[in-house]
């Protein structure tokens, strides 16, 4: 496996650890990490060749200590737990120069450049961090700023006010950076979020009819066959059934296609409320509808036909107008007895259906087709 690939799926699981909402900002946390990782690795490299004695070695347990704090926080990250991850590697952009300016005695003798950190610092919490949570702690690190000059009179004699000043402007686009960062962030999740929306209608409206919410008939087409293969395969039952609306076309003829259109859309609710979640319930062209029937007998599919047929005809039993009393003439047909692919299936369920038809409508009728077919 080539490393681009190794690195390509080291980042899908990575992700897969994550819930959605938070993906794209433990990536970045990942990013971030690594790449503070290599800049503590960098300063202590620099601690060696310029500082010695004690001030060596407070740096280099400093600088250990948050090499190490961050180096969990990686962890967790890895584990998915973002929330944890984040405020430990918060923890450490705040801890760090503070530690350094409380601990090195150089800052209380005059040394303000590690105050400058204080402001890194609020800045780079403004990437990890909500607004408020940046606003709070930035607020109480400037007021120990000013409170720092004001007990340490060698800082006083330098130019503080201008120390200050950086602070609160690092500070403010900190914040301001975070805010509109974070805000494009979530425009960009939320047009990801409909686009995915979206994309399920549209595969939904591809194998579904838009009148009646079954399956269409290319699906059915694509899943009877899949269906087929698999009872040949597992040596199982598959019984499919051909239904169609008595009396439809005058029916919309007397009382006009809305009421058609009600009247399909009624039936078609009940056959996917009483069919089992294996089932595919299609719609096989204007009044005529197709189920197949996974695992399931001619005896069981006759059974289950006759069920619906059944439910059907309670359909508008109570109401006054003719045209909302609903029956059905089905046909079944099953494999192996009726054939084994599906053309002759359905042929065989349509013949069947035909039959119910002739015969006077509002029953069902199952059929085996003399017909020999090789697996």
């Amino acid at each position: 496996m080539k490393f681009a690939d190794r690195i390509a799926g080291f980042l899908d699981s990575f992700q897969l650890k994550h819930t959605q909402s938070d993906k794209r900002s433990a990536m970045n946390l990942l990013v971030f990490q690594l790449i503070y990782l290599v800049l503590i690795a960098a300063t202590i490299m620099l601690s060696i060749f310029v500082d010695h004695g004690g001030r060596l070695w407070f740096y280099l347990l400093l600088l250990g200590g948050l090499m190490a704090v961050i180096g969990v926080a990686l962890f967790f990250n890895l584990r998915g737990r973002f929330r944890v991850s984040t405020w430990l590697t918060a923890f450490c952009m705040i801890a760090g120069p503070w530690l350094s300016i409380l601990l090195d005695p150089n800052v209380a003798a005059g040394d303000f450049l590690p105050l400058i950190y204080v402001g890194m610092s609020i800045q780079l919490c403004s990437i990890l961090l909500r607004e408020s949570m940046t606003i709070i702690l930035a607020i109480i690190q400037l007021a120990a700023v000013v409170a720092m000059i004001l007990v340490c009179p060698a800082l006083r004699q330098n130019n503080w006010p201008s120390l200050v000043a950086f602070i609160v402007f690092t500070a403010v686009i900190g914040v301001l950076y975070g805010f509109s960062n974070r805000r494009q962030l979530e425009e960009i999740d939320k047009q990801r979020n409909q686009l995915v929306l979206d994309e399920a209608k549209l595969r939904a409206l591809s194998v579904r009819d838009p009148l009646t919410g079954l399956y269409n008939r290319r699906y059915m087409e694509e899943t009877f066959d899949r269906e087929i293969q698999r009872a040949i395969r597992k040596q199982r039952q598959l019984s499919v059934v051909m239904a169609d609306i008595d009396g439809f076309k005058e029916i919309n003829d007397s009382f006009g296609h809305v009421l058609g259109d009600q009247m399909l859309i009624k039936v078609s609710a009940l056959l996917m409320k009483n069919i089992r979640a294996s089932d595919v319930a299609c719609r096989y062209g204007g009044d005529e509808f197709c189920l197949i029937l996974p695992d399931c007998t001619l005896e069981e599919g006759i059974r289950r036909a006759e069920a619906l047929r059944c439910v059907i005809e309670q359909l508008g039993a109570d109401t006054e107008t003719k045209a909302d009393h609903v029956t059905l003439s089905l046909g079944v047909a099953a494999m192996p007895e009726s054939g084994l692919s599906r053309e002759t299936l359905l042929a065989a369920a349509d013949s069947a259906l035909y039959s119910s038809k002739h015969a006077g409508r509002n029953r069902v009728n199952g059929v085996k087709c003399p017909q020999k077919e090789s697996i």
